[in-house]
């Protein structure tokens, strides 16, 4: 952590110190985990939905921490903060420290595809930038003042991905994180339970773009027709697609399986080969946008290629395990209907004998029964061979492929499920994991990996 001060830090949270502190130390940490808190850290205490941070203030402070926040009469060994809301405060400090640096901030949104295009831009930004983003998902209201806390004077430019499900939260972050370029990847149906629409995960979504610095591009999926309209409303909007009409485009796009995609990248007078080694035509899609900010950032063609070609998905995003017996498509982190049937589309397009493996997905609102029937249709058009639904949404999702005509099975847990697989699977399948992270079909795959 470079140079801020508990001075510093008070000021930017609006802080009242409860007694004498030594305000002109400077910090080398500022945690929400007590267990990472050291000497010469500041310890903000967050209020969670199983534990509250301040019940380990106590414990902090004996791990040698200057002080701690907090919103609440506390006991504590010496002086405290006080501060209206901690989680508020602990994103004005990561503010603040961000204020202490000029290089280029990279804004990441949208529906499905976050993460993923977040590690194909730093594919490619890293390779001629020293570069942080957020490590996993860490991108909510918590994560990105985390993220933001990692930098220091050797980093030259930041990717930062920001989530949200309720309206305000992408206002509070990019409030914090002030975009020099901002990406937006879709708006589908994930989190329309609390956002009520696209139109209104698009006003969510676009509660980044008042805080973007001057003459920020604005990176957009050319092929989503919300997203597109960004155009007449904003200046500097580069949009990405496979239709000549986008700013970047793909052409002659070879799928090569589950070894990833080929295709030829058109910006200006250009073309450029790349091969993005990732499942899935929507992966294209993905390596376009960061294609789009390696352009915007001065990153040279070649090495942008190379970047995409050196990607390598993460665990639970699409990632390929081959065993003996089968090949597993573990995309068990996330699901939504968008996501589910690209991923149906990948498995069913494989070699061998595919079974899909879907468990529920969740902040679908009013409709999500209707989502999950159509997702079990969806997998009989695409001639899944065995479809297997788990949980107590998907045996809508269930109801779905067995009307359509589709071999299909349900079951009701994640046990009874792991039960039925060894008469089930056959040697040479292609078996897809899908659902969202609550269901914790991580477990199935590495049930598969070690036991089948």
């Amino acid at each position: 952590m470079e140079h801020l001060t508990l001075a510093d830090a008070v000021a930017a949270c609006d802080g009242k110190p409860t007694g004498d502190l030594p305000m002109d130390t400077p910090l080398c940490d500022v945690c929400i985990d007590s267990r990472a808190a050291s000497p010469g850290s500041l310890f903000v205490p967050i209020a969670g939905d199983r534990f509250d941070g301040h019940d380990f203030i106590a414990q902090a402070l004996a791990a040698g921490a200057i002080s701690a926040l907090t919103s609440r009469d506390t006991a504590a060994p010496r002086p405290l903060i006080r501060v209206r809301d901690t989680a508020a405060a602990f994103q004005a400090i990561a503010g603040a420290y961000r204020s202490l640096f000029s290089i280029p901030f990279v804004g990441i949104t949208g529906s499905v595809g976050k993460t993923t295009t977040k590690e194909l831009i730093y594919c490619v930004l890293s390779q001629q930038y020293n570069t942080l983003k957020n490590e996993g998902n860490l991108n909510n209201q918590t994560g990105v003042p985390l993220t933001l806390l990692r930098l220091t004077n050797a980093h030259e430019v930041a990717i930062v991905e920001m989530g949200t499900n309720h309206f305000g939260e992408i206002d509070a972050l990019a409030k914090i994180v002030r975009p020099d370029v901002c990406v937006f990847t879709n708006i589908g149906d994930a989190h329309i339970q609390h956002l009520g629409s696209r139109e209104g995960i698009l006003q969510a979504k676009c509660e980044m773009l008042p805080y973007r610095s001057p003459d920020a591009p604005i990176i957009v999926n050319g092929e989503d027709p919300l997203l597109r309209a960004l155009k007449d409303s904003y200046d500097n909007v580069l949009t990405y697609g496979t239709d000549s009409a986008c700013d970047v485009y793909a052409s002659d796009i070879v799928e090569l399986g589950l070894e990833g995609t080929r295709f030829i990248a058109h910006f200006g007078d250009e073309r450029l080969p790349v091969t993005v080694p990732a499942p899935g035509s929507y992966m294209v899609l993905r390596a376009l946008c960061a294609l789009c900010v390696g352009l915007a950032l001065d990153v040279e063609p070649a090495k942008i290629a190379a970047g995409i070609e050196g990607y390598t998905p993460m665990s639970g995003r699409m990632a390929i395990v081959k065993t003996p017996r089968y090949t597993l498509i573990n995309d068990a982190y996330n699901a939504n209907p968008t996501s589910v049937a690209a991923s149906i589309d990948v498995a069913t397009a494989s070699k061998g004998r595919s079974v899909l493996i879907l468990g529920d997905m969740f902040e679908l609102g009013k409709d999500e029964l209707k989502y999950h029937r159509e997702i079990g249709e969806y997998a009989v058009r695409r001639k899944a061979d065995r479809i297997l639904c788990v949980g107590t949404l998907s045996k809508a999702m269930y109801e779905g492929a067995e009307q359509a005509g589709g071999n299909a099975a349900y079951f009701t847990d994640k046990e009874a499920l792991l039960r039925a697989l060894p008469a089930i699977l056959q040697k040479g399948d292609t078996v897809l994991i899908k659902a969202s992270n609550g269901m914790k079909l991580q477990d199935v795959a590495q049930y598969i990996e070690e036991n089948l």
